[in-house]
C-alpha cells in the first residue's frame, strides 16, 4: 500500500508544471474517495481531518508545503509502486476534478456529506480535526457521484478503464449548488451547513472563509 505522501508525488507529476497545496489536497482527498467507493478499500492509510478549507491529510500537508516539493519536475513518482486500475483511476480523477480551481474544488467538498458530517454544528471558521469517515466517503460517492460518467458500481464491475477524451464528464459546481440550493429551500433548511457558502460564491478564497489557502 502506498503512503498519502506517495500517492499526492504522482498526482503532482500528472497535473502540470505545478500544483498548489489546496488543489493537491482536495484531489488526493477524490482518489482515496472514489477508491473507497469502488473497491470499499482505502488507498493509503492516512485519514482526512475535516478542516475548515476541507479535507487535509495533516502529514501530506506538512511535507508539501514548500512550493518547491508541489513542482512536477522534481517528483519522482516512477519508483510508486501503483497498479493499472488504481494509476486509471488516478487519471480518471484528474480528468474529472483537475480542471477545477482550489477555491471550486474546497467549495465542492463543502456542500458534499462526509465533510459535513464530520464537522457537525461547528461555525463556519471553527478549527476541527476530526476524522472523515472512510465509510461515509465510500457510502456518499457511490449512491451519489459519478466518475467519468460512471457510477463506482459500474467502474467495479468493469474495471478501472480510462475512457476515450470525449466521454469525459468534468463536476460542475454550479449545477451542484444549484440543485442543493432548491433541495433545502423547500424544507426549509440551510444547505451549506457549516460552509458559509451561498450560491455564486465559491470563486474565492475570502468568500469561504478560508484564511489558510495552502489547506
Amino acid at each position: 500500500m502506498p503512503t498519502a505522501d506517495e500517492v499526492a508525488s504522482v498526482i503532482i507529476a500528472r497535473s502540470g508544471p505545478w500544483l498548489d497545496a489546496m488543489s493537491l489536497q482536495k484531489l488526493l482527498y477524490y482518489v482515496q474517495a472514489w477508491h473507497l467507493a469502488i473497491t470499499d478499500e482505502p488507498l493509503f492509510p492516512e485519514q482526512f481531518e475535516a478542516w475548515k478549507d476541507g479535507p487535509v491529510i495533516p502529514e501530506v500537508r506538512l511535507a508539501r508545503k514548500e512550493p518547491a516539493t508541489r513542482r512536477a519536475a522534481r517528483q519522482d513518482a516512477d519508483r510508486v509502486a501503483l497498479g493499472a486500475e488504481t494509476s486509471n483511476l488516478i487519471d480518471l480523477v484528474l480528468r474529472t476534478y483537475g480542471s477545477m480551481s482550489a477555491e471550486e474544488l474546497s467549495a465542492l467538498t463543502h456542500v458534499e456529506a462526509p465533510w459535513r458530517d464530520a464537522r457537525g454544528e461547528l461555525p463556519p471558521g471553527a478549527w476541527c480535526d476530526t476524522t472523515i469517515s472512510r465509510e461515509s466517503m465510500a457510502q456518499f460517492y457511490r449512491a451519489h457521484r459519478r466518475l467519468d460518467g460512471r457510477t463506482a458500481s459500474d467502474l467495479a464491475a468493469s474495471g478501472v478503464q480510462v475512457s476515450s477524451l470525449a466521454a469525459v464528464e468534468p463536476v460542475d459546481v454550479d449545477a451542484i449548488l444549484e440543485s442543493l440550493s432548491r433541495e433545502f429551500h423547500d424544507v426549509g433548511e440551510d444547505p451549506w451547513g457549516g460552509a458559509n457558502l451561498a450560491l455564486g460564491q465559491h470563486d474565492g478564497a475570502e468568500r469561504l472563509g478560508c484564511a489558510d489557502t495552502g489547506a
